[in-house]
């Protein structure tokens, strides 16, 4: 399958045409921006103008091995995230299996049953799909948590009483759940407003439970923290969530210093016994982990991507080469993951993403909807340095692309009828998990080439995996089955169960509608499949066609940057076919190569002479293996 690393796509709107024509699709149209009006939502809302389906979805039939699907409940509200995916899917370790999702069973747009949607495998069969909520009153955006002495956890915030509280049960499994705050309490017993959580459990006891949050901005009724409008604080309990003895701190550089404010869950919280990671994807901010080794106790930050200004606010315009045009600038789009591997290393997610500000008078921001391409980051890769502007677009050398929507068709262009409104990359809403033998495994929402309603294309779930430590990565594999409704259903906001043994598991929601009811496209209030999803990972490895007997093969690429020609070095150990193809920053071909070569080490020099000044994508495939890099022209 082609890889489609083509970067800039951009929203055209679709046309809707008769069942029996073909949709006419966009054409890789390039550098149209659409005004930024995405909405932080705190589940609070009511969404009075919205329609109620009259008629709604049928729920989808399980689906065969050896990919295998099953419907643990359902939805109304099908916001699951403002951004990035909470862990809400456990396998434990005697083979049973908890999953959390928001649900409600309202057809309307208040939403008054919303809260923590839960079922349980218990070894040979799921439960019933649950017709009530968790928790005692309205909440939403659970994580759930285990301990190691198998208390059971929902971590949510209540949009009834505007707090942060815990749901949960002693035995994993069974018993009835009880609910407690999280939140501080001010000095007349107040609590704190506090959204969003990201949660995790580590230490060296598996007992303490690690939270990070937003404390509520003057959009929700809040107040400034510490100069914030909306701060991002830590929380940590170091006995399973009977007592929490750190409330509402602010992690080293998350403060007024560098930031305005902090949105909704734009970042995301990790553990691997007493190291924890917090991960910020930082759009209009940097993108950085925050790591302790120590359980939380101290902190250290590392800068993923730098973005240029600290502190930016609408209409503060961005010029950094001053020709007198504003520019656009590379940054991610929100949606991201994080993993801590087997010793503690960070590895970073996220979707692409262009942004622009051109109109310094309209109190907003403009994105490119178009724009494509999943980016990664690990600690060996250091901090970013290497910040480059050309062209009055500024982008990261830092961050790698591994994967991206394909071109499915084949025709090398990226086509489509539109996009539905996630305010995300083609490529986004990453999960990442990871095997004993230490593969990385990472599944991504997809745009769809050649699946579409006739307004817009719908999503997928699609799976990438790395053998060697993120070095190199697989071609993607859509693991959502198409045999019933023939690929005509939206894949979105999957969360993968991080520890992969002979199975990789994934939490997702399901409907026939690309787009969302709550946010967005704001489309007919409808029923969204929550699903479990399996797949043998022996089936991964022989659909996606890597071949780990190449696993110690190597690729240089010199120099770099460079003016003239640059060299790509390998070396095979058998006749293997390579093909090299070279990408400009708007994802059009520039060379493009394909053949068959013998034993040994080779050399293929690119003239880049006629090139224009800026950054270029090498994509290199040897022998099924996967090489992606950045190549800087200079003049």
């Amino acid at each position: 399958m082609k890889r489609g690393l083509l970067f800039i796509f951009t929203l055209l709107f679709g046309i809707n045409l008769m069942a029996q024509m073909a949709p006419n699709k966009v054409l890789n149209a390039s550098d149209i921006a659409v005004i930024d009006d995405k909405v932080m939502m705190s589940g609070d809302e009511v969404l009075k103008d919205l329609i109620r389906e009259p008629n709604p979805v049928t729920a989808s039939m399980r689906m065969a091995a050896p990919i295998n699907e099953y419907i643990v409940g359902t939805s109304t509200y099908d916001l699951q995230t403002n951004n990035t995916v909470m862990d809400r899917i456990l396998h434990h370790h005697d083979g049973t299996i908890s999953v959390a999702w928001t649900r409600s069973s309202e057809f309307n747009t208040s939403w008054t049953d919303r809260g923590t949607g839960y079922n349980f495998y218990d070894g040979t069969a799921w439960g019933a799909q649950p017709t009530a909520r968790l928790e005692s009153s309205r909440c939403g955006w659970p994580s759930m948590l285990a301990t190691n002495s198998g208390r059971e956890i929902a971590v949510a915030h209540n949009t009834d009483n505007s707090y942060m509280q815990m749901t949960y049960r002693n035995t994993i499994g069974s018993g009835a759940w009880s609910d407690t705050i999280i939140s501080s309490q001010d000095s007349l017993g107040t609590y704190r407003y506090l959204i969003w959580n990201r949660s995790a459990v580590g230490g060296a006891n598996g007992e303490s439970i690690h939270m990070i949050g937003v404390v509520a901005s003057s959009a929700f009724g809040g107040t400034l923290f510490n100069g914030l409008d909306g701060a991002l604080v830590y929380y940590r309990s170091l006995d399973g969530g009977a007592t929490w003895d750190i409330k509402d701190m602010q992690l080293p550089s998350l403060d007024s210093s560098y930031f305005n404010s902090f949105g909704g869950d734009n970042y995301a919280i990790k553990t691997q016994g007493e190291t924890v990671c917090v991960a910020f994807f930082g759009g209009w901010d940097d993108t950085f982990i925050i790591k302790s080794t120590n359980n939380g106790d101290t902190w250290a930050r590392t800068t993923i991507l730098d973005f240029p200004v600290d502190k930016y606010s609408a209409d503060d315009g961005i010029d950094l080469d001053n020709d007198g045009v504003m520019d656009t600038l590379f940054s991610t789009d929100g949606c991201g993951a994080l993993l801590l591997d087997h010793n503690g290393m960070a590895h970073v997610f996220a979707g692409n993403m262009r942004v622009l500000d051109a109109d310094l008078a309209d109190g907003g921001t403009s994105y490119f909807p178009g724009t494509n391409g999943l980016l990664y980051w690990n600690e060996n890769m250091g901090p970013d340095t290497t910040g480059q502007i050309s062209n009055s677009i500024w982008w990261s050398s830092n961050m790698i692309v591994i994967a991206g929507a394909e071109d499915l068709d084949g025709d090398s262009t990226l086509t489509y009828v539109a996009i539905a409104t996630y305010y995300a990359s083609l490529s986004s809403m990453p999960s990442v998990g990871i095997d004993a033998a230490g593969t990385i495994y990472v599944s991504f929402s997809s745009l769809m080439e050649i699946y579409d309603s006739g307004a817009q294309n719908f999503r997928h779930v699609n799976i990438i995996k790395s053998y060697d430590g993120g070095m190199t990565w697989t071609d993607p594999i859509d693991i959502t089955p198409i045999s019933l409704f023939l690929g005509m259903s939206e894949c979105v906001f999957a969360s993968m169960e991080r520890d992969v043994d002979d199975k990789v598991r994934l939490l997702y929601q399901k409907d026939m509608e690309p787009g969302l009811c709550v946010r967005g496209d704001e489309d007919a209030v409808g029923m969204n499949d929550i699903v479990y999803l399996e797949l043998d990972t022996n089936f991964v490895v022989s659909a996606i066609g890597n071949n780990p007997s190449e696993s110690n093969l190597s690729l240089e690429i010199y120099p770099n940057p460079t003016k003239n020609q640059t060299t790509i070095n390998f070396e095979i150990e058998k006749p293997s076919q390579v093909s090299i193809n070279v990408l400009d920053v708007l994802g059009r071909s520039v060379y493009n190569s394909n053949t068959t070569l013998g034993k040994g080490k080779h050399l293929v020099i690119l003239n880049v002479e006629n090139y224009d000044a800026g950054i270029y994508y090498i994509n290199t495939q040897i022998a099924g293996k996967i090489f992606n890099n950045k190549l800087l022209v200079t003049k």
